[in-house]
């Protein structure tokens, strides 16, 4: 039955479109029904009886007075549901034409003269030859209008009985059938092309459904990647907390070395977990490059204060350019990139030196990350840009990652349109390196890298305000401070928060929020609602387990640190130890 109604409804589209073409020739076809009209009664005044030239002439103009009253009505009042009734219309047009031309047949035909004998049927040959491409596109138009047209001048003939007569008239049988057959082919042609023109715009049509609905299951998956990013971080930052717990209150060795196992399960989960959402979030395009112009100087600083104390380690020195240049790309996503060479870097370097360089050439700049390490084989160098491919760890060792970085590297560098290399050598080492356009910024002297401060030094009693929903984090990280001898108020809501103050009658010098909380609260309303209260700025860390790139950019707009879930104790304790040492720099 649906093949049954595909059918019709494909032979409805090909209706209408033969039915359009024949109304918008049909004035160009009436005009030169007129002009031959005209030459021929001109040629043949004199040669038959001028009562014929005024009939024929006549009816002549009234069917194409007819016809044009049709074509009027089709310009007006043309209705998709009346196909039927108009094609009826060219029908009739066509049969009438027909007959007048089969009629003119007779009535110019000249009983004695031989030459205008042949002149009238190779006019009308021609007249039907000429419309051969017009009614062709629908062929009963042209089977009520051919014959008719040339049947009654070759009855004609053939009564006349003579050679001459009889081989005119086998002429004019042998064109029709040559032309009728010629038609017919042509009409399948046009037909077939219209079939093939409509499967093809059904075809578009289901590649823009389909692209609609890979469009709204990318929004689906973007949507599901940041609820679950959220979500799913929650419960992973409350463990960590309280192994960072665990693993400062346990002086046992032997419970120490199962802290220790515990807290390498729970990185292990961060890593892979992390690595999954960023390669999650890029196949599903979650993530929007925002390019601009700026100094690389900053970017390497932040680098220097993460990757210096982790290469010192594990023995090694990580060299840093003694000039850097501005860029064009995304400093977030090519932080991201650099930090995925550097981890490689550090990870498969037993000894020796990390080389960071950034060298202009040309209109670029290339920034590459050297390393003196266990190198790659050139047969594994067009695989180490997939997924979970690690070289020397067939073990799948969890120490030596997850084979994710690499290829989170390919799709970011691809988004940003930036061109990545590897040259690498077995026992020697490996460079990776990206290439960037060059912006036309003052080069930046070498200054000296800032250095973490020490993060085993304890506080001096700074008040640390902490606002989360979510009750096991609350407790986890309210334990944390507190046994590195900070004070702490904690609670769920902004509006509990300022009560529990208000009880103590003491001003918070740190304030560390959730973004998302609550009724639709967010961390930035918490930050305004304490810089309002105390009418000054208070140092804060906005704490997010977000993906999604506008909430992202909304929370980097202000003067306030972002971390995102699960937050390392000693990213936290950092970022403490900033604000105690900028305070005590201000006293």
């Amino acid at each position: 039955m649906n093949s049954i109604a595909e059918n019709e409804t494909l032979d409805s589209k090909i209706l209408h479109e033969q039915v359009t073409l024949l109304f918008q020739s049909m004035v160009s076809l009436l005009l030169i029904n007129l002009l031959v009209c005209i030459s021929l009664s001109a040629i043949f005044w004199g040669v038959v009886p001028n009562s014929s030239i005024y009939l024929w002439t006549g009816l002549m103009l009234l069917m194409i007075i007819v016809r044009g009253g049709f074509y009027c009505i089709y310009k007006h009042k043309f209705d998709p549901q009346k196909l039927r009734s108009f094609r009826l219309f060219l029908i009739i047009g066509s049969a009438t034409a027909g007959l007048i031309w089969g009629l003119g047949g007779l009535l110019l035909f000249s009983e004695t003269q031989l030459e205008y004998q042949a002149l009238l049927v190779f006019a009308f040959m021609a007249m039907t030859g000429g419309s051969t491409f017009t009614l062709s596109i629908y062929m009963p138009t042209y089977f009520v209008y051919s014959p008719l047209t040339l049947l009654p001048i070759t009855i004609k003939l053939l009564t006349m009985g003579t050679q001459q007569h009889i081989a005119l008239a086998f002429i004019t049988v042998v064109f029709l059938i040559a032309l009728t057959l010629f038609n017919m082919k042509i009409n399948r042609n046009f037909r077939r092309s219209l079939e093939l023109r409509f499967e093809n715009m059904e075809l578009i049509e289901q590649l823009k459904e389909q692209r609609s609905e890979a469009e709204h299951a990318n929004n689906a998956k973007s949507k599901f990647l940041a609820a679950a990013s959220h979500d799913l971080r929650q419960p992973l930052y409350s463990l960590s907390l309280f192994t960072s717990v665990l693993d400062e209150s346990t002086r046992d060795p032997k419970t120490r070395k199962i802290v220790e196992q515990i807290n390498m399960s729970v990185d292990a989960l961060k890593s892979l977990f992390d690595a999954l959402l960023d390669i999650s979030k890029l196949d599903a395009g979650a993530v929007a490059a925002n390019k601009m112009s700026f100094p690389m100087q900053p970017l390497f600083e932040k680098l220097a204060n993460a990757f210096d104390m982790q290469a010192l380690q594990k023995g090694l020195l990580i060299k840093w350019p003694t000039k850097t240049y501005s860029v064009t790309s995304d400093a977030d996503l090519l932080e991201q990139i650099l930090r995925n060479y550097l981890e490689n870097a550090i990870r498969y370097t037993d000894k020796g030196i990390i080389t960071v360089t950034c060298e202009p050439i040309g209109e670029a700049v290339v920034i590459s990350v050297h390393d003196t390490g266990i190198g790659i084989h050139q047969e594994e160098l067009q695989n180490i840009f997939t997924e979970f491919h690690q070289s020397g760890n067939a073990q799948r060792d969890r120490k030596k990652g997850l084979g994710l970085g690499l290829a989170i590297v390919d799709r970011t560098a691809k988004l940003l349109g930036h061109e990545i290399a590897v040259i690498s050598e077995l026992g020697l080492g490996s460079t990776f390196s990206i290439k960037l356009k060059q912006s036309a910024t003052e080069v930046n002297e070498e200054q000296p890298l800032s250095k973490e401060t020490s993060l085993t030094q304890r506080s001096d009693c700074l008040l640390i305000a902490i606002v989360d929903d979510e009750e096991t984090i609350r407790e986890g990280i309210l334990q944390l401070l507190q046994m590195w001898d900070y004070e702490v108020v904690a609670a769920a809501s902004p509006e509990a928060l300022l009560a529990q103050l208000d009880q103590i009658g003491r001003q918070p010098d740190v304030l560390i929020t959730d973004f998302r909380l609550a009724e639709n609260v967010t961390g930035i309303d918490v930050i305004k609602a304490l810089q309002t209260k105390y009418q000054q700025d208070i140092p804060a860390l906005i704490v997010t387990g977000d993906t999604d790139q506008k909430r992202i950019k909304k929370m980097n707009t202000g003067h306030w640190q972002v971390l995102h879930k699960p937050v390392p104790a000693a990213k936290l304790r950092a970022f403490l130890r900033s604000v105690q040492k900028t305070e005590e720099m201000t006293r």
